[in-house]
């Protein structure tokens, strides 16, 4: 068993429910008598062909058959949850566990109802009756007549099938994990012979090899209601859950989620309008250009199109020459900008400024410029340009403190220096977007600071 053990996925919110449902499942543990008292454990159990009990569907979610069930259990639920709860908050979070749980115990107990005492003495057991079942316990077990009598009801009873524990709906959490945050690594430890072994593994392939495993063990159980059959209701209803939480923008992937793997579009350069060097799009103004981690406001786009419109008039009637007119020394470059070769542009930016430190673009060309090296995943020529953007054009450089922090946090190591950052965003003219955008950069930050990730040296 390879157990999950923590992972690195972005937790937004403290897993609260992740340990409430530990503890929960442990105390009801000790209630049924550490599975050591199976008088105390039946009633927590689902019958199979006993009709529908839903008091069954959620009592047999907190029982365990040993300790060992009960333990590997809770450490796959804390290395689910995690990547869950993170994402959702609590309330939401243990709503969706205990939603996955009772549904997939009501769909065992639905597909087990032909499971009656008279089902299986003929098609378990092979028996025409309770008293031919008798018989051949008497002389399987060499057990006298009175003994044999008592003993059927008990052996149809157990040949029927009954289930326990949490191992649905922690399937179901894998199947969400696996679409929510398939790029993201889950630490694990298992052991080969008398080897400990530790080592990451993304969640894609982690949930692949369990789902791989249970399928195989449907197959080999002949599609009867076996552990692996339990294990891949709880995984379907928990991949249809992740689908249409996805779907429905209940959840915030960030462009991380299965989907957008699989096209080959995620993170950052998800959109298909980010381009690379001279292929970009020189068709497009700012406000079609997202944000790093999501798609830009309406505000942006509205404010774009008036500098635009600034620009232009401008141009006309030859004002400004200071912001709107190209030098001589910067029109190749602007040119460059213009047509997308963004690449190119940095190259000529860096010799010009060797021999022009004053030499300047105007404001929506530098912002243009700077979201391209960005596209062109050229972040280091981004970092110093979005710097110069922010140092200039203060009053409109919200998007570009995000971009900046966003860089300094996921590929600097420095979360002091995106926090800081961060926070000189203040007044009404964030949108509620970019507060959250703000908010979960923060978190992001806050949580590699706790982790002892003090801020590098810059390397420009």
């Amino acid at each position: 068993m390879l157990i999950p053990i923590n992972t690195d996925a972005p937790l937004y919110h403290f897993p609260y429910g992740t340990i409430a449902l530990i503890v929960i499942n442990t105390l009801c543990f000790l209630l049924t008598g550490c599975a050591m008292d199976h008088d105390r454990l039946e009633p927590w159990m689902l019958e199979y062909g006993n009709g529908l009990n839903p008091l069954e569907w959620l009592t047999s979610m907190f029982a365990h058959g040993g300790f060992s069930h009960l333990i590997g259990n809770m450490f796959f639920l804390w290395g689910f949850g995690l990547v869950v709860e993170g994402k959702l908050g609590l309330r939401r979070f243990v709503m969706l566990y205990l939603g996955i749980g009772l549904l997939q115990s009501a769909c065992v107990d639905l597909l087990t109802l032909h499971r009656t005492d008279d089902y299986v003495l003929k098609n378990v057991l092979k028996a025409e009756s309770v008293d031919q079942l008798a018989a051949d316990l008497a002389a399987d077990f060499d057990l006298d007549e009175e003994d044999a009598r008592q003993l059927a009801p008990q052996w149809i009873a157990l040949h029927k099938g009954r289930c326990l524990g949490a191992s649905g709906a922690i399937f179901g959490l894998m199947a969400i994990a696996l679409v929510w945050a398939p790029k993201n690594e889950m630490h694990v430890v298992g052991f080969l012979l008398l080897r400990v072994l530790s080592f990451d593994v993304s969640i894609m392939w982690y949930s692949i090899f369990y789902i791989a495993m249970n399928v195989l063990g449907v197959v080999i159980d002949k599609f009867e209601m076996g552990s692996a059959g339990l294990h891949m209701i709880g995984g379907i209803i928990g991949f249809a859950a992740g689908v249409i939480y996805l779907k429905k923008d209940w959840v915030d992937c960030e462009r991380w989620d299965l989907f957008a793997v699989l096209s080959g579009k995620y993170g950052r350069f998800a959109d298909e309008n980010w381009a690379l060097g001279a292929h970009a799009h020189t068709d497009k103004v700012y406000s079609d250009i997202p944000l790093p981690t999501g798609a830009d406001t309406a505000a942006d786009g509205i404010a774009a199109k008036a500098r635009q419109r600034k620009v232009a008039s401008a141009n006309r009637d030859g004002d400004s020459p200071g912001v709107v007119k190209v030098s001589r020394n910067l029109q190749p470059i602007a040119s460059l900008i213009d047509d997308g070769d963004f690449i190119g542009a940095s190259e000529m930016m860096y010799d010009l400024r060797m021999v022009d430190s004053d030499s300047r673009l105007d404001q929506e060309r530098l912002k243009r410029f700077a979201l391209g090296l960005l596209q062109a995943d050229v972040t280091d020529d981004a970092e110093i340009y979005l710097d110069e953007y922010i140092e200039r054009f203060p009053d409109d450089a919200i998007w570009a403190k995000i971009r900046l922090a966003h860089l300094l946090i996921t590929l600097r190591q420095r979360p002091a220096a995106a926090v800081k950052l961060l926070r000189t965003m203040r007044g009404p003219e964030m949108s509620e977007q970019q507060k959250n955008q703000a908010r979960k950069l923060i978190a992001t930050a806050k949580k590699q600071i706790s982790q002892g990730i003090q801020d590098a040296e810059p390397e420009w």
